[in-house]
């Protein structure tokens, strides 16, 4: 079996392990992630996740995002090995949507046998701190379909399966090292969260401009 064929194999159990546990310590996720939970709208269903999976995939955020980021990597030349030229750029473009690509069907796929609604649900009043809390709850902790919070596996599989395949498939020698898996997932998993804290206080922001811009 090649190096690569065992790296998904294990990829795909530390996955499906992590499922397992999160069944077991769900209940006391539950019982510590109860501050300030807004009001939620009912769960969508399997048809509706989907559709939402595949507007995600063709949407203008989706495509500027991965084409910031991949500029970005092109200006600092990451990995080195791709250098910084036009083919390079492309390269890193590719790279960045597979991954979004993988990150985004690890997630549909496992919060789906998880019961978890991965939407971020907006307080959008009270203090800064607990608006800033609900933010960063929202990385490790989702809604569940059968009611109550639990552990979202799906985000936690995305942001590190995702990474590690594409270290193993394509990325070049220097991003192969089970550290940079680490270090690589949980910037993804950041970045997940740094979307809720735009969704919590992005509309804010707005209306503050409104009122700035038409008094």
């Amino acid at each position: 079996m090649s190096r690569t064929l065992r790296v998904e194999f294990a990829v795909l159990f530390l996955c499906a392990a992590t499922l397992v546990c999160a069944q077991d310590i769900a209940p006391a996720v539950e019982a510590i992630a109860t501050a300030a939970e807004p009001q939620k709208p009912p769960a969508r269903d399997g048809k509706e996740r989907f559709q939402d999976y595949l507007k995600s995939m063709a949407s203008p955020s989706a495509i500027f995002s991965n084409v910031l980021i991949a500029g970005f990597e092109e200006a600092r030349n990451f990995p080195h090995e791709w250098h910084r030229t036009e083919g390079g750029f492309v390269r890193r473009l590719g790279s960045q949507y597979a991954q979004y690509f993988l990150d985004n069907t690890i997630e549909l796929g496992f919060s789906s046998l998880h019961h978890e609604d991965n939407r971020y649900f907006r307080i959008g009043a009270g203090n800064f701190f607990k608006r800033f809390g609900n933010v960063l709850k929202s990385t490790v902790v989702v809604s569940s379909t059968h009611g109550g919070q639990t552990l979202a596996v799906g985000q936690i599989a995305g942001a590190y399966g995702s990474w590690a395949i594409a270290s193993q498939v394509w990325e070049p020698p220097s991003e192969q090292r089970g550290s940079r898996v680490l270090l690589w997932g949980s910037v993804n998993l950041a970045a997940k969260g740094g979307r809720n804290l735009i969704r919590e206080f992005g509309p804010d922001l707005r209306k503050k401009h409104a009122a700035l811009t038409h008094p």
